[in-house]
């Protein structure tokens, strides 16, 4: 058959199926299935009989906290399992496409008509389409599981996931000294599979926020836990879906809208071994009416800082060194939403955050920080406004109509101190914009016998702007070290399809579910130009236990702003400066800076998954996923370390040796502040040996696999509930500079990802006491920094938390009280040879130097 007579016979079958099955595709599933649940958690109940129904049961966790299931047992129809569990709650569901949407508690408009589901109930990160099943995988942790296990913000959440790599911006990294380090802020960004803080996009409510200074990071910290629902994270390519940013994967962090009451919250804690005192008071207020509601959320923190004097492993470097920085945080979010009319609804969410650290890095071993040292101070003030319209139109489809403003200005005080007084400090001064405005639609096509074909169709734009300057100020008067502004805009246009082939209703054996997506995205930059990026799934259930996913697609990550446009320098640096010496014994002229002829970063990915579902124990739940990233095109600085550049023949493509004069002359010509002599002599053009270009570049390819494991299980016993599970993540990944090169192993070794991660989390919950204990596993390295290369044990912690939950009357009615331990057993990390002076004797990019930290929370619910 040829492929044209193929491709219509399909379209015939497709049709004669869609026509004799476009009843059933609109109504709620009516096979019954065997119940046999106990008395339990509403949401555990929920979630259960969509495991054994084959459907999505979709609800906000707001509207069944706190709220418990009748039993349920016999042979029922979902939707009637459902009904009976929701009895008395207040609580309504209905059938859509495939899933059972659970209502708040918001039954009706004000002319009395049954609200219709709205997107926020059922969109999940990683489509766009509302009842969609996403073809990669999904990380997902309710407020109430983050804080079940003692963590305190979103930004230790992400470092807690074995998907994520510690390294680049967060507060524990030691910045300049050890590679890996992107660490200006003491901001806290996700990294998903070690591709760098700018290669994961994060969104608040699927809204982008404004980049934190130059690395195109978020800081996920300054959003407070008190304000959000949930946080999805998909570990997969998806600039198919949201644009750029998107290589490593995509979070979202979903606020909580629906909210009713206050609560208040105040916190205690310290490390055991002293330093990070911290101290955090927040408030959660909100109100529900029929038609409308507000959720705002204000938090305050602060900590002490971690010095290198307060840690046994690091008692032979200068004390004043800090390992920790001191932070001080207040945080607002707010969210609002209003039916204009009963198809109309208007909503803004709100964010503005202040974060203020400190931290001092002695140049030597010799004296304090004030003897020979810097001290920074930087501050962030942060926002972001994001008001919106959703229009609900006939036959379930829903315009949306979105803007967002926000800003990022990151200021910060570098003081250079010599034999007790300042000799200079730098002012460093980071702004970052973003003001972007988006039209979507998304609804039904036509039926199809697993439901209705929808699309998701949109576009729009978006505006971004960096202004960057360094100010030093001495005695004597100031001067400009550098300063810029770059700008640019993106405008972008998408559409996202699901075919539901097959559903749980068509009987056909050995095909339950088979679900097909396509996505396409295009998005033009006014500076690197247009790309386009595709992406198709699969969803296959062949039985009701088992389901296989799987999903390709294309990714790119634009060049940042500061890539494209910090200012070019050159250094003349001393041949000793050099292992082994530079050639000749000659001086090198170091580049360094950014360019304006980047291309944007380009990655193929795929990713197929296995789910393991047994619908005889509803709340068993296995999961194993491969994953694979062709990342090209890598803006980087070629050299980590550039006192390396002459080992072996890795560096030659961006080396210049011997150079002519007009080589010279052409390399440093347009640097601003032209060479700066880093010798003890004059600079002579004779004496240059070779010219290094380490200034930006598209010139790494990357590959990184592997693969994550995910199991859980809950279950009862009287009285008692127990909730057990567990993640792992296994990652490979090499490097390659230059055509012809071979790759160079970075998993698994020093300053990079490790090849294993993993934690295991066990609750156990009765009347108002719930424990849970959680197991981190962090993996060995390899330090081959030397000729012999020498292994770094690896990282294990046990975290635990004790919760009673007040009942009755008077004061202590919904008082909570949790005391938490964290890293209980006081793990240490394992040193690592250095060359002495400052350089910590540990990994500070995969393991922390915290330590034991003991906590006590008081919360109450007015």
């Amino acid at each position: 058959m040829t492929r044209s007579r193929r491709h219509i016979a399909w379209l015939l079958v497709t049709a004669g199926l869609a026509a004799g099955s476009s009843a059933a595709s609109h109504a709620a599933p009516a096979v019954e299935r065997e119940f046999h649940l106990p008395a339990q958690d509403l949401g555990q109940a929920l979630r259960a009989v969509g495991r054994i129904s084959g459907l999505d049961v979709m609800f906000p966790a707001d509207a069944v906290a706190g709220r418990t299931a009748p039993a349920l047992d016999g042979r029922l129809v979902p939707l009637t399992a459902i009904e009976d569990l929701l009895a008395g709650s207040g609580l309504t569901a209905s059938f859509a496409d495939g899933a059972i949407l659970i209502r708040g508690r918001d039954a009706a408009n004000s002319d009395g008509k049954p609200q219709p589901p709205t997107a926020a109930d059922i969109v999940v990160t990683g489509s766009r389409i509302r009842g969609a099943q996403p073809t990669s995988p999904v990380i997902s942790a309710t407020r109430a599981d983050i804080e079940d296990r003692g963590l305190t913000d979103l930004g230790a959440y992400a470092r807690s996931l074995p998907q994520n790599y510690s390294g680049g911006q967060n507060p524990g990294v030691i910045s300049s000294i050890q590679s890996g380090s992107e660490n200006f802020n003491a901001s806290s960004t996700l990294n998903l599979r070690g591709l760098g803080p700018d290669a994961t996009l994060t969104l608040l409510d699927g809204h982008r926020l404004a980049y934190d200074a130059t690395d195109q990071g978020i800081d996920i910290s300054a959003i407070p836990l008190a304000a959000i629902d949930r946080i999805e994270i998909v570990a997969d390519g998806a600039s198919a879906l949201y644009g750029s940013d998107a290589v490593g994967g995509v979070a979202n962090v979903i606020l909580r809208r629906d909210y009713e009451g206050l609560e208040t919250s105040a916190r205690v804690g310290a490390a055991t071994d002293g330093g990070d005192v911290q101290q955090e008071y927040n408030a959660v207020a909100g109100r529900k009416w029929a038609n409308g509601g507000f959720m705002i959320a204000a938090d305050y923190s602060k900590g002490t800082e971690i010095s290198a004097g307060q840690r046994s492993y690091t008692q032979g470097i200068e004390n004043d060194l800090t390992l920790l920085p001191a932070q001080r945080q207040g945080s607002v979010v707010a969210t609002f939403h209003q039916d204009i009319t009963p198809s109309i609804e208007f909503s803004i969410d709100g964010q503005l955050s202040s974060h203020r650290s400190r931290a001092a890095l002695p140049f030597t071993n010799e004296g304090d920080v004030y003897s020979l040292g810097t001290i920074s101070t930087p501050n962030v003030l942060s926002y972001s406004v994001s008001p919106g319209l959703t229009i609900r139109l006939p036959d379930d489809w829903e315009i949306g109509v979105h803007g967002t403003a926000g800003d990022s200005l990151s200021r910060a005080n570098l003081a250079v101190f010599s034999d007790g007084a300042q000799l200079f400090r730098n002012r460093i001064r980071y702004d970052d914009g973003l003001g972007s405005a988006d039209l979507s639609a998304e609804g039904p096509l036509f039926p199809l016998p697993g439901g209705s074909a929808r699309l998701a169709v949109g576009g729009g734009f978006r505006a971004l702007s960096l202004r960057g300057a360094i100010e030093q100020v001495t005695p004597t008067g100031s001067n400009s070290l550098l300063g810029y502004t770059d700008r640019q805009t993106v405008g972008f246009g998408y559409g996202e399809f699901s075919f539901p082939v097959v559903g749980p209703n068509n009987g056909i054996a050995f095909v339950r579910r088979l679900t097909l997506s396509a996505a396409t995205r295009y998005e033009h930059y006014s500076g690197p130009g247009g790309v386009a990026s595709p992406k198709l799934g699969l969803i296959y259930q062949p039985t009701d236990f088992l389901t296989l996913k799987g999903s390709w697609g294309k990714s790119f990550k634009a060049p940042t702003l500061a890539q494209e446009a910090t200012v070019a320098s050159a250094a003349l640096v001393p041949a000793s400066d050099f292992f082994p010496t530079a050639p000749d014994g000659r001086d090198v002229i170091l580049l360094g800076g950014g360019n304006g002829n980047l291309k944007p970063e380009r990655a193929t990915s795929w990713t197929a998954t296995i789910e393991i579902a047994p619908p005889s124990i509803p709340e068993l739940k296995f999961e194993f996923s491969h994953f694979d990233v062709h990342y090209r095109n890598r803006v980087i600085q070629p050299l980590p370390d550039y006192t390396q550049a002459f080992t072996g023949d890795v560096y030659r493509d961006f080396i210049t040796y011997d150079p002519s004069a007009a080589q010279i002359v052409a390399a440093t010509g347009a640097v601003p502040l032209g060479i700066v002599n880093q010798t003890d002599h004059a600079y002579d053009p004779a004496n240059i040996g070779a010219i290094i270009d380490d200034g930006y570049q598209n010139a790494a390819r990357q590959h990184i696999d592997g693969y994550d494991l995910s199991a859980n299980y809950k279950f009862g016993a009287g009285s008692d509930q127990f909730a057990v599970g567990g993640s792992a993540s296994h990652l490979r990944s090499t490097e390659t500079l230059g055509p012809g090169e071979a790759g160079v192993q970075q998993a698994g070794i020093i300053f990079n990802p490790p090849h294993w991660r993993a934690q295991a989390i066990a609750g156990w919950t009765r009347d108002n006491a719930s424990l849970t204990a959680t197991f981190n596993y962090i993996g060995g390295l390899e330090d081959n920094r030397a000729s012999d290369p020498v292994r770094v044990g690896g990282f294990r912690s046990v975290d635990a938390t004790l919760q009673l939950h007040g009942r009755g009357r008077g004061l202590l009615a919904h008082v909570d009280v949790m005391l938490s331990a964290l890293n209980l057993f006081n793990e240490k990390p394992s040193t690592i040879a250095t060359s002495g002076g400052i350089d910590p004797p540990f990994d500070a990019t995969n393991y922390p130097s915290i330590g034991r930290v003991v906590s006590l929370t008081i919360s109450k619910h007015w």
